[in-house]
């Protein structure tokens, strides 16, 4: 039988030293911003022996040891890991390092003309030029040879008289044949009707110009041209560099477009499918898009799409074709950086992002910013979806990976320092998966073994979405810079009728600024998580809540299972409005902020919502507040510790309502093996000041 705990007479305190009067504690507010709050003895509640790492408190009253992994473990088929990325899960080219993978690369970006992909220390050229006339040019007796040097009056293809133009070689090349392409500049569009292999010495010494400001691609590979293959040149072009459309398994490899005045390389679906892999190739300096596909099958292996300029052309991008063919794009081995706008585009479509490295992405203005992977839905409603496996996302702008209205599964991905874009310093989130408020369109995402580190802002941001977080390692969320507020590790909000839904599952969230976990109107359940060592505000010191829970539009339903909350300040969990279930959960060394605010193991507070919240098999130690303090909420213990906490149960009245906290059994409250009643009395405490809504 439910019973409510009696109201504890003030002038004394079982098991303790008794008070001569409570000061109504409101006057030893005052002495938190000088040290640690004393107990009525003058001396503070000593800290209880540790307890276990996955919760439990070694026996007795609650806390119990849940089943499973620990708080901050993820459960795989071979048994419990912590939060982030092991070392063996790192992608190719990338090396381990806490919980996190560092690409191998260059320390600084490749001057033009050079690259290196993940795994290589030093910039090298695009390919090499080997020996004589025809490099490492395979030759045979059907080669179709090209010289814009040759000069005679009698050229017929053979490496004696070869043909003066790239187009003349064409013309003459049988299916199948090689072109040989000798050093030069060769000023023409090329245009590729055939299954040929155009092979030119080196990007270093052989240059596809197009013609002239009405090119459309100064290479244009067209019907007709299936499984042709242009390597070892470089184009540069006033339109499109290099352009597949209507014809499959055409291979560009070793290739450099120096430059060109729209895409640097596209696939595009306009005179029938079209499938294009790029391997091992430099694209630079492109005006409008790096690599994109319309309606196309793309790939991008072991290859480096630098500097888009300044139009805010994605690096890369991929959006639906003629008919509404959606597009391919699967980028592999490869390194997206200094984009205008976002690293990866997609709209509609599909990308599938394996170890590769999407960084330095610049904003061009407030509808470019500079993010590093972007989802979206197109006008018609269509989602697109984004896949990242064994990445890295770095020193992008606004977001590292943003997902509005679309689809995305991250794994095994870096995201860090993300920044703001300098005409909006309220930005600079690791991720953010959001709904299309114009459009109704919920996201959805996984994030599984993902590291989001020194974001700004928010490290993890979801607004009316359904998302999944298993493993998740955020850490060191930064404040923004705009007024050196937030800095919260994982935020989930609604929107009207697009409530957030949220599941994390042995996360961890530490050394946030504000709040290591905010929900505002949203659904959360947390199950094996840590949030620890959440830090005041850095504007005025005020919050280093680990976790807050808000009514927006109707109540959040939060549900906290086997976690362990630790080293917040003010509050380790402050529910305002809402319902909270906790369960098997530590909440531990609740400080009080240096503006004179008690640390509460849990507060819960009546606000526009009522709030109520059941604790079980909860242990709360060491606050140098209340362990649990209810304003004008109703509370449930059962099975739950309260241990060396200055104050063990605390009512108050709130917005006309009587907080109470009902006995359901097997409750224990005490210090260092003095077990006493848990009795809740007023001691005349303020709920804290809710945070305002951050999204």
């Amino acid at each position: 039988m439910n019973t409510r705990i009696p109201v504890l007479d003030p002038e004394k305190r079982p098991g303790r030293a008794p008070c001569r009067h409570a000061m109504a504690l409101r006057a030893l507010l005052a002495l938190t911003a000088a040290g640690p709050l004393a107990a009525c003895d003058g001396e503070a509640p000593a800290r209880p022996p540790a307890a276990t790492p996955d919760g439990g408190d070694g026996g007795g009253g609650g806390g119990a040891a849940a089943p499973g992994c620990a708080p901050g473990e993820f459960a795989t088929a071979s048994g419990c890991e912590p939060a982030g990325i092991p070392p063996d899960a790192c992608g190719a080219g990338f090396e381990p390092g806490d919980r996190a993978c560092v690409p191998v690369l260059p320390p600084a970006a490749c001057p033009a003309g050079t690259m290196a992909v993940p795994g290589e220390t030093a910039c090298r050229e695009v390919a090499p030029c080997g020996d004589g006339p025809w490099g490492d040019i395979p030759l045979d007796a059907e080669t179709q040879f090209v010289d814009g040097a040759y000069a005679g009056n009698d050229p017929d293809g053979t490496a004696m008289r070869p043909w003066p133009t790239i187009g003349e070689g064409l013309g003459a090349a049988a299916p199948g044949a090689v072109v040989a392409i000798a050093a030069g500049t060769y000023p023409e569009d090329v245009r590729v009707e055939r299954p040929v292999r155009l092979r030119g010495r080196c990007p270093a010494l052989v240059e596809i110009a197009g013609a002239g400001a009405e090119t459309v691609a100064a290479v244009l590979v067209g019907e007709g041209a299936d499984a042709a293959e242009i390597r070892g040149v470089a184009v540069r072009s006033a339109g499109q560099g290099i352009a597949v459309t209507g014809a499959r398994g055409v291979v560009v490899e070793e290739v450099w477009v120096a430059s060109a005045g729209a895409q640097g390389v596209r696939a595009y679906n306009e005179q029938g499918p079209a499938q294009l892999t790029v391997r091992g190739s430099l694209i630079e300096g492109a005006r409008s898009v790096g690599v994109h596909s319309a309606g196309a099958e793309l790939v991008v292996e072991s290859s480096v799409v630098r500097g888009t300029s300044a139009s805010g052309g994605p690096g890369a991008g991929a959006n639906r074709g003629a008919g509404g063919a959606p597009a391919s794009l699967t980028l592999r081995a490869s390194v997206v950086e200094q984009s205008r706008g976002a690293g990866v585009h997609v709209i509609a479509s599909e990308a599938i992002i394996e170890e590769s490295v999407i960084r330095d992405s610049v904003a061009v203005d407030a509808d470019a910013a500079g993010m590093g992977v972007f989802a979206m839905p197109n006008t018609q409603g269509q989602p697109g979806h984004v896949t990242l496996r064994r990445s890295v996302v770095e020193r992008n702008q606004e977001a590292g990976i943003w997902v509005q209205g679309s689809s995305a599964a991250v794994e095994e991905t870096v995201v860090r320092d993300t920044r703001p874009y300098p005409d909006d310093l309220e930005t600079g989130w690791g991720v953010y998966i959001a709904a299309d408020l114009a459009g109704s369109l919920r996201s959805e995402a996984t994030l599984q073994r993902v590291v989001v580190e020194q974001s700004r802002y928010a490290g993890v941001a979801i607004l009316g979405s359904d998302v999944s977080l298993d493993g998740l390692l955020v850490r060191d969320t930064l404040p923004r810079e705009e007024d050196q507020k937030h800095g919260i590790g994982l935020a989930v909000a609604s929107s009207g009728r697009l409530r957030g839904d949220v599941t994390a599952r042995g996360a961890v969230l530490e050394r946030s600024r504000s709040h290591g976990v905010f929900i505002e109107g949203a659904d959360v359940t947390l199950e094996r998580v840590a949030v620890r060592g959440t830090l005041p505000r850095a504007s005025d010191g005020r919050f280093g809540r680990g976790i807050e829970v808000h009514a927006r539009e109707g109540r959040s339903s939060f549900v906290l299972r086997s976690s362990l909350v630790e080293e917040s300040v003010e509050s380790g969990l402050a529910i305002f409005g809402s319902t909270a279930t906790l369960e098997d959960t530590i909440v531990r060394d609740t400080r009080s902020s240096s503006a004179g605010l008690l640390g509460n193991g849990v507060t819960i507070v009546k606000d526009a919502e009522d709030a109520e919240a059941t604790l079980t098999g909860v242990r709360i130690e060491a606050s140098e507040g209340a362990a649990v303090a209810s304003f004008g909420a109703a509370v449930a213990l059962e099975r739950s510790t309260m241990e060396c906490n200055f104050i063990d149960l605390n009512v108050e009245t709130e917005l006309g309502a009587q907080g109470e906290i009902a006995d359901r059994g097997q409750n224990r409250c005490g210090c260092e093996g003095t077990s006493i009643p848990c009795r809740a009395k007023s001691e005349g405490l303020a709920p804290p000041e809710p945070l305002p809504p951050p999204l």
